[in-house]
């Protein structure tokens, strides 16, 4: 029977390798364009990411209100219009309207106006860590990391500012907070530090002193969208109708702009020469984790059903495979 890290461990090999399901398609489809190859590889990006959705939906959207899932998806549609460079910002801002009109076709579902501005929140390192600045932490009971002779703390940019011309010396390891707050969750203090070490020297290293890249980033925050749309769109297709129809292009929508970003992540040697392959070869190492954890007797950190509802959720591999031949 597996351990509580052992499970958790698990679950990130699979996300992991999902992700690198889905990449790999995407990148098959922008090589074979009008084969019927590419309808193969299509339905195959679109199932990827219907089970990262189910992965991460299972066990946690479900206990969410449909207006609750609305908010969530508001809310990160308009921090990508506020993070994204044109035209890919007015896009976005395009999204957060249509959500909200798409989700007010719904029967009964009370959904509010989106804010007319967003905080951005940065993770950053913070050194010295003086000790009027610890007590407004604590004071606040805002999370902070005492890290070296700093601390790691949330704040927007102009806070960040206000740091900097005190004479503190500032540096954004994460753009996203809540992979720091997901990584300090796991208690593994080793893997976090070496993770934060990682991003301060790329920090110091940096022009604009953030150790983060960007495009890594944007990525991050279209996964996390694509995985909220895809339970909203699964929660407003029972007895949701006009909603649900209302949602579907606006999902089109942001898969293309998912799509096009996970083409653009670099292939392991070969794949551009036989995509379909690469996609097969992806999609087995994807069914040996589900295979596995699916049928693990055990369940110590609460896993088990996720893992089986992707696994129920079968594979296209069947259809890759003619193609290929």
């Amino acid at each position: 029977m597996a351990s509580i890290d052992e499970e958790r461990t698990g679950f990130d090999q699979l996300a992991a390798q999902l992700r690198d399901a889905a990449a790999t398609s995407a990148r098959g489809l922008r090589t074979t364009r009008g084969t019927p190859a590419a309808d193969a590889l299509d339905g195959q990006l679109e199932h990827t990411l219907d089970r990262l959705a189910l992965l991460y939906g299972r066990g946690s959207y479900e206990n969410l209100s449909t207006e609750d899932i609305v908010d969530a998806a508001v809310q990160r549609e308009q921090r990508l219009a506020a993070e994204f460079d044109e035209p890919d910002a007015t896009a976005a801002a395009g999204r957060v309207r249509a959500l909200v009109d798409a989700a007010r076709r719904g029967a009964r579902l009370q959904v509010r106006e989106p804010s007319s501005s967003v905080r951005l929140l940065r993770g950053a390192y913070v050194t010295p860590l003086r000790p009027e600045l610890e007590s407004e932490l604590r004071a606040r009971e805002e999370p902070f990391l005492p890290w070296g002779d700093g601390a790691v703390l949330l704040a927007d940019e102009a806070r960040l500012a206000r740091l900097r011309d005190a004479g503190d010396e500032v540096n954004v390891l994460f753009l996203d907070p809540d992979e720091l707050l997901d990584l300090d969750f796991r208690d593994d203090r080793p893997s976090l530090e070496a993770e934060l070490e990682r991003r301060r020297a790329a920090a110091l290293t940096a022009p604009d002193r953030v150790g983060d890249s960007r495009d890594q980033y944007l990525l991050r925050m279209l996964d996390a969208q694509s995985i909220v749309l895809r339970n909203l769109r699964d929660r407003l297709a029972d007895g949701h109708p006009s909603a649900h129809a209302a949602l579907l292009p606006i999902l089109a929508g942001q898969r293309a702009l998912f799509e096009g970003r996970l083409a653009a992540q670099p292939a392991a040697p070969g794949a551009e020469q036989d995509p379909l392959g690469a996609a097969i070869d992806s999609e087995r190492a994807v069914r040996r984790l589900t295979s596995r954890w699916a049928a693990e007797p055990g369940d110590p950190a609460g896993l088990r059903n996720r893992f089986r509802a992707v696994d129920d959720a079968g594979t296209r591999l069947a259809d890759l495979e003619q193609h290929r031949s």
